[in-house]
């Protein structure tokens, strides 16, 4: 079973992206798509509040609340989207009194798993980790 994504925001960028990817190109738009990973259980309030939050500051945002077997490894992620490292990196300043640093196991399994990096509570990277594979580390992309 799938990870169930909801969302809300328009980002309107992954459809061309995406389609490049599939015939082996690297997209522009992967070069500007920066995301923020907030797990679910490092939240120091409620999950509904955040999205509210979110929702009054015109964010794009996906989330999930993970069931089995994933939820052995994380509860769940909020990500949130972002065109520029600066506006990225703003945010994760704004947000960061609201996030506690995650577990051992939720740490190990989004570094591994989707080769994030962390500040404090909060994980980012760029592209998605799909991409890593076939364009090299997204740490080693050319600034847009």
């Amino acid at each position: 079973m799938g990870i169930r994504w909801k969302r809300f925001g328009e980002w309107n960028k992954c459809g061309e992206c995406w389609a490049s990817f599939e015939r082996g190109v690297q997209h522009s738009n992967s070069l500007s798509c920066y995301k923020v990973g907030i797990p679910v259980s490092s939240l120091k309030i409620p999950l509904k509040d955040l999205l509210k939050m979110l929702k009054e500051m015109n964010m794009v945002v996906k989330y999930s609340i993970f069931g089995p077997p994933l939820s052995l490894a994380s509860s769940g992620i909020v990500i949130i989207y972002f065109s520029s490292r600066d506006d990225m990196e703003r945010f994760i300043k704004t947000i960061s009194p609201l996030v506690k640093k995650p577990s051992l196991r939720e740490r190990l399994f989004y570094s591994l798993f989707v080769n994030v990096e962390w500040k404090g509570g909060v994980s980012y990277r760029r592209g998605c980790p799909e991409y890593d594979r076939k364009f090299g580390d997204w740490r080693k992309w050319p600034e847009p």
